[in-house]
């Protein structure tokens, strides 16, 4: 549209200069002569004055007006942008402020570590390896049936194919179970929020025992009871399937007299912390915020693909390694996939691309992750389109 508007305008510039030109020329073969006697022939300049103001002088007042418009609709741009970049790096600011007020305190190798900053995503990170590893020990099934309700299983299948990519439905399922709970935490609001989320999605009769399960995990510094979930960690399968089993069996019925000498190494008489907390309260705040700001910079009209990814690249800078490692779990769980695989339509032009949407692969949020996986979990099988930083070449 610009550039249209100044090739006409600079046309109609050039056509007026030439017929001003073929004006003089004809006048003068003619044999008309705007001076006479030496002296000025009034007659013949108002005619010629009325011919240039009339003809050539409009010519010339429509490219500037067409000059003007261009220059005000820069000008209205310019103040777009400016809006646009005061409001962009404010978000920028209060994002470091969110991570600046981050801390968390947990033992590590029996000592309290109290971490600070981005210090607390490689923290929570950690939890959610952890928290994934005993899930998968729990759930051995490779039928889906056995973990998902009919609905949840259709909506994940639909996910799945329409973003043509090969994802193992379990797998999903279970970095959804574990993130929850590494969220939520299994404290007794958080068990209650995770428990109605679940039942929604998944069998009562795998979910249920497993949140027992996970339960069941202390925090470090208690020395009898993490040995204890040690221990059981390091049954054989079946017997740990078979002693977890009673457990919840016991919990549910079962008298305590009935129980295994296993079981019973795992009652506790006393309340005890566990050991996934939650972390709603952290990641909450921070989560909306991120997703707002990359939000608002992919639908801004007045900026190019160019600028936009400009801007984004700006903002991933700040996120660090372990941040793009907890997003790409959080955007693979229920609580994050509209990053990417449930976006966000509201705000698209009729002719846009909905592939505009995925925010994850247009901006290459999680492009900084180390090597190509971590615990089995392959980051190009569910973000094929993003240039990782250790798949370029040098």
């Amino acid at each position: 549209m610009k550039k249209t508007i100044q090739i006409l305008a600079w046309t109609l510039i050039v056509l007026g200069g030439l017929i001003s030109i073929f004006f003089i020329i004809s006048t003068y073969f003619d044999g008309f002569s705007i001076l006479s006697s030496q002296k000025t022939d009034y007659g013949i300049t108002g005619q010629f004055g009325d011919f240039i103001g009339g003809v050539v002088g409009t010519i010339f007042a429509l490219a500037g007006t067409l000059l003007i418009f261009l220059t005000f609709n820069e000008q209205v741009k310019q103040n777009k942008r400016e809006a646009f970049e005061s409001a962009f790096f404010e978000m920028i600011r209060l994002y470091r402020q969110n991570v600046t007020e981050l801390t968390y305190e947990k033992f590590v190798s029996n000592k309290l570590d109290k971490a600070e900053n981005r210090k607390v995503f490689r923290h929570i990170f950690q939890e959610f390896l952890e928290c994934f590893r005993e899930v998968k020990k729990f759930s051995n099934s490779k039928n889906p049936d056995d973990y998902l309700l009919k609905r949840q299983k259709e909506k994940l299948m639909e996910i799945i194919n329409s973003n043509n990519q090969k994802i193992n439905i379990i797998e999903l399922a279970l970095i959804d179970i574990a993130y929850s709970i590494v969220y939520f935490g299994v404290g007794e609001e958080g068990e209650i929020v995770l428990r109605d989320k679940f039942k929604k999605k998944y069998r009562h009769e795998y979910f249920y025992p497993l949140l027992k399960f996970i339960k069941l995990k202390p925090r470090r510094p208690n020395k009898i009871r993490w040995e204890k979930w040690e221990k059981l960690l390091s049954y054989p399968f079946k017997q740990f399937k078979d002693v977890n089993k009673e457990f919840y069996a016991y919990r549910e019925h079962m008298p305590i007299t009935s129980v295994s000498a296993e079981v019973k190494n795992l009652i506790y008489k006393t309340e005890y912390d566990k050991y996934y907390g939650g972390h709603q309260h952290r990641l909450g705040h921070y989560y909306r915020h991120l997703f707002q700001s990359y939000k608002y910079l992919n639908y801004h009209k007045e900026l190019t693909l160019t600028e936009k990814k400009f801007y984004g690249k700006t903002l991933r800078a700040q996120i660090s390694t372990y941040e793009q490692a907890l997003l790409f779990v959080n955007s693979l769980s229920s609580l994050g996939m509209k990053w990417e695989f449930t976006p966000e339509f509201d705000l698209l032009d009729g002719n846009e691309d909905k592939e505009n949407c995925k925010l994850i692969t247009r901006y290459n949020l999680i492009k900084n992750l180390p090597g190509n996986h971590f615990f089995g979990l392959t980051y190009k099988t569910y973000y094929p389109k993003i240039d990782y930083e250790n798949t370029e070449s040098s």
